[in-house]
């Protein structure tokens, strides 16, 4: 029996222009993306995902070093012996090639398994997840595919019901191999989704732990009643927050509604609250920016606290994101979506035309641009600042007042 095998994927050239900051404005990246399906039986499945990926121009990390060098912390850095060394984008393979896929499925009688690196994603939101315990926030990187998981995962039907378990790992596993291994290290998730489908509404209960002693219990409905409505949220144990005055409890409710306009015309809005967030006046900034590395040998800098702080998607507490998405015809439309943090009133927002031509190619053209005056999206200067003994450097040059975007894809 001859296995049945497809090749697919797209060839991709993207440019961004960072109008209003500092340095050489423009990045070009390219991408080739391959992917290779395979059935060697009528209940096997293997996908293979290949991308390579090389960019030229604009580079952050040695725009920021240039920045520092024309400033008057030079002064600080050469009595330092600091040497700056330009960042080499390409010293390792996995910097250019990478394996974003490559599992088994097997689709036996009573489930449906699924073994190795593979997209996982939970939850019924529309920008970020409560109760996915892989997160990550795509909505305005509209070229971006989620990132896969090392995972072995089992889906059981249970009639018009079903129950999922994941277990998840980090690519880094070495800390299981220690004579003592420190389990807040050690790159596991686990967890369960249960849904029942009952009253035109998705039930969904999930739960999901870390061996560092984070974990999630929480729900996720969806369904509709003259529009689409969600809610989707849970309580985080083990959550750290800046200041204990708030549960940790975050929850996401929206609607959403396709208007009988144009081939499609439609709308959703929801409001985030975060009780692992912060007050603006107590934001984490460094789970945001983190230690801010330049090429200088035997040099670090720090912006803001030199704490260590677990790395978060968002700062604040309240939110709310909204989608507006035009169908002129089935091959074009336009898109926008905004980010708003409701405390501090700063949020992006993004936008999106695409064209189809023929049946092949897809060109989009966007932007991307911050909007408020001090705040998560437009960090203040203590963020922004970094210093050298007594000698300090503004940073916020280097941020952009609007990215422009545009990309052409060609799928075979």
């Amino acid at each position: 029996m001859t296995p049945d095998a497809e090749l697919s994927g797209y060839a991709e050239v993207r440019a961004a222009f960072s109008a209003g900051a500092a340095g050489f404005p423009l990045e070009l990246v390219e991408r080739l993306r391959p992917r290779m399906e395979i059935a060697p039986t009528d209940r096997m499945t293997a996908e293979v995902v290949v991308e390579a990926s090389l960019s030229q121009g604009r580079d952050a990390v040695d725009e920021a070093a240039q920045l520092l060098l024309d400033s008057e912390i030079r002064t600080a850095l050469d009595e330092a012996g600091c040497v700056y060394t330009p960042a080499d984008r390409y010293s390792a393979v996995s910097e250019y090639l990478s394996v974003e896929r490559l599992h088994l499925d097997f689709n036996l009688p009573a489930v449906d398994l699924s073994v190795g690196r593979q997209a996982i994603t939970w939850g019924s939101s529309l920008v970020t997840h409560p109760t996915d315990p892989f997160p990550e926030v795509l909505a305005t990187e509209y070229w971006r595919e989620r990132s896969g998981v090392n995972a072995f995962k089992a889906e059981i039907p249970i009639r018009n019901h079903s129950v999922t378990a994941v277990v998840g790992m980090g690519d880094d596993l070495s800390e299981l191999y220690r004579d003592e291994p420190d389990a807040a290290e050690i790159p596991l998730t686990g967890a369960v989704r249960g849904t029942v489908r009952a009253a035109g509404t998705d039930w969904s209960a999930v739960a999901w732990g870390r061996p560092d002693g984070v974990w999630l219990a929480g729900l996720d409905l969806r369904g509709t009643v003259g529009v689409g409505w969600w809610v989707e949220g849970g309580y985080h144990g083990g959550a750290e927050s800046v200041h204990d005055d708030a549960l940790p409890v975050e929850v996401v409710a929206g609607i959403d509604y396709s208007f009988p306009l144009l081939e499609r015309f439609y709308v959703a809005a929801e409001y985030r609250y975060d009780g692992t967030g912060e007050d603006p006046d107590n934001y984490a900034w460094d789970a945001r920016t983190g230690s801010f590395d330049v090429p200088f040998s035997g040099c670090t800098f720090s912006a803001g606290s030199s704490e260590e702080v677990a790395a978060r998607t968002s700062l604040g507490r309240h939110y709310v994101h909204g989608i507006l998405n035009l169908m002129f015809t089935q091959d074009f439309s336009v898109q926008a979506v905004t980010l708003a943090n409701l405390q501090d009133q700063t949020g992006v927002l993004s936008f999106d035309a695409a064209a189809n031509v023929g049946s092949r190619w897809q060109v989009h053209l966007g932007a991307q641009a911050p909007y408020g005056e001090e705040g998560e999206y437009r960090p203040p200067a203590e963020v922004t600042t970094v210093r050298v003994g007594d000698l300090s450097a503004d940073l916020s040059p280097l941020l952009y007042d609007v990215n422009v975007l545009s990309w052409a894809r060609y799928s075979f």
